[in-house]
């Protein structure tokens, strides 16, 4: 091993051992050439048991843990460290020397070419952890297809980093902080708990069991990007459907719902704490008291309530599809409108969420999808093709003439049967109704457009009321102060806000409502509206 100085002239040089060429001369300073040097991968490759001075010494140790579990290494290692463990294991120990092995992709730069210190075409990483933070980075490279071998491309300012941010850490950190905002102004203790009798509790539990599993089976699968998409799911259902549609609760202070969220929290930072170690630990210390939830350990799943889940599940698909057609139709959320009708799925318990979410004054139910779309069989030709061949010129169109019946999932036709990953039954609304159909093609979701000037005065007034609740906020004021309201505005949306006026004031928490001008203005469908608030 040559490591004091470089030998002047041509070598071949790797991880510090110069393998010579024939006809180098050697300096006459005590150099002494070695007949045989090895590669340098042989040294890589013995690592498990030289990084221990097996078998001198620590044969115990060395024995207990080899083979290793894993290792991970990039794909330029196949060839290398990969095949010279392998190589040199099998020959010693007729074993391989790790159980499983991650090859990762490389990070590549905006102009898709790799890192590299000749380029220097990066940044220094300590910078952007700096600036976006360790949970940040960790994040994005777990979620990415760095552990699917694929290239991995990141921009000199680290702007990818923020993704993460928006879509986990935001959204827990906004989740803690409406738990301690309501907690320390009812000054609520809560306390671990899995069972509720309140149906929003049972979904948002059984989610989080659902979370549990698929990250402890993508972790046991090594596939931490699929994680890190549930994640991203559940944080969305957490904050934007369970808080969301139970902040009266919390502003009622039922111990049940602080309990609830305080355990759906706890249990989040410990699955979350080997992907955003820091932020885990922080939320987990503060609300529980506990050193650290990197000294518990991974949570148990719970009982899942499949049905429970299903269903809650299909409401938020009829909502969105909802939500889509006022967007379509142009009319915003807080127009309340007179009727919503699903055709092919009949859920009554669920009718109230419903009605709430989409602003409807009721929603009906039909059991007949047929009264409001016709339904045709889509074939994925593609799977058809490559098992059936030129059989597909015989089942397109006697599909198309209708000529097939489907028998337990199966389509049968022109004398072939399908399987069922081969076809789809899909929903077709027809031209007259302003519906949409669901995703999975099992129901439609109607929509009644029509409006009357009830239902524009209370849009008005909602919309009022919104404006009022962003200024609070603005003003600094605190969720249960009480306020007293000047405002001003144009006839029509005055009139509106009159009529409207005990809803506004219990909602606002306002104690006097009176006119005149105020600092904070804005325009609500076109009129003018400024309010003034004073703490009362």
């Amino acid at each position: 091993y040559y490591r004091s100085k470089r030998v002047k002239g041509p070598f071949d040089y790797g991880l510090g051992i110069p393998v010579f060429k024939e006809g180098v001369k050697l300096e006459k300073d005590g150099w002494k050439r070695i007949p045989d040097v090895l590669d340098c991968w042989v040294e890589s490759g013995s690592m498990p048991w030289a990084s221990l001075h097996y078998p001198f010494e620590n044969k115990e140790r060395f024995e207990s843990t080899f083979p290793a579990d894993y290792i991970i290494e990039g794909q330029d290692q196949t060839r290398g460290w990969f095949y010279s463990l392998m190589v040199l294991a099998t020959a010693l120990f007729d074993k391989p020397a790790f159980k499983t092995v991650s090859v990762n992709g490389l990070m590549v730069d905006e102009n898709k070419k790799k890192y590299s210190k000749s380029l220097k075409n990066y940044v220094d990483p300590s910078q952007q952890i700096e600036q976006y933070g360790a949970d940040a980075v960790r994040l994005f490279i777990l979620g990415s297809n760095f552990m699917k071998t694929e290239p991995v491309p990141i921009d000199n300012e680290g702007k990818v980093f923020l993704d993460s941010g928006k879509v986990i850490l935001t959204p827990l950190w906004n989740a803690y902080h409406f738990f301690t905002l309501y907690a320390n102004a009812g000054n609520i203790t809560a306390r671990h708990t899995d069972a509720s009798d309140n149906a929003l509790d049972k979904y948002i539990l059984s989610e989080l069991n659902v979370l549990t599993d698929v990250v402890k089976n993508s972790l046991n699968e090594y596939k931490p990007d699929v994680a890190t998409k549930e994640f991203i799911r559940f944080l969305d259902v957490l904050n934007n459907w369970y808080i969301r549609r139970g902040r009266a609760r919390f502003w009622d202070e039922e111990q049940c719902a602080f309990d609830v969220l305080y355990t759906v929290l706890t249990t989040l930072c410990r699955v979350l704490a080997p992907f955003a170690p820091f932020i885990s630990d922080y939320i987990y210390t503060n609300l529980t008291g506990a050193e650290s939830v990197h000294l518990t350990t991974f949570p148990e799943t719970g009982d899942i309530d499949t049905d429970i889940v299903e269903d809650m599940r299909r409401v938020q698909s009829i909502v969105s599809v909802g939500k889509q057609l006022r967007e379509q139709y142009k009319l915003r959320n807080r127009l309340p409108l007179n009727s919503l009708t699903i055709a092919g799925v009949n859920m009554p318990e669920y009718a109230n969420i419903i009605k709430e979410e989409l602003n409807v004054k009721s929603v009906k139910f039909d059991d007949n999808v047929s009264n409001v779309a016709d339904s045709f069989v889509y074939l994925i030709t593609p799977k058809i093709g490559s098992r059936l061949g030129g059989a597909l010129k015989d089942i397109i169109p006697s599909v198309k003439r209708g000529e097939y019946e489907i028998i337990d999932g199966k389509l049968n036709t022109a004398g072939y049967t399908l399987n069922s990953d081969e076809f789809e039954q899909r929903l077709t609304v027809r031209r007259d109704i302003s519906g949409a159909a669901l995703p999975d093609n099992t129901a439609v979701v109607v929509l009644d457009t029509d409006v009357n000037s009830e239902l524009i005065a209370e849009g008005l007034a909602n919309d009022a009321l919104r404006f009022i609740q962003d200024s609070r906020k603005v003003a600094g004021l605190d969720v249960s102060d009480r306020i007293i309201l000047t405002y001003s505005a144009d006839p029509a949306l005055a009139i509106a806000m009159e009529q409207h006026k005990k809803r506004i004031m219990r909602d606002a928490l306002i104690v006097e409502m009176r006119m005149g001008d105020g600092e904070y203005k804005t325009q609500i469908e076109g009129y003018e509206l400024s309010i003034d608030i004073t703490k009362a």
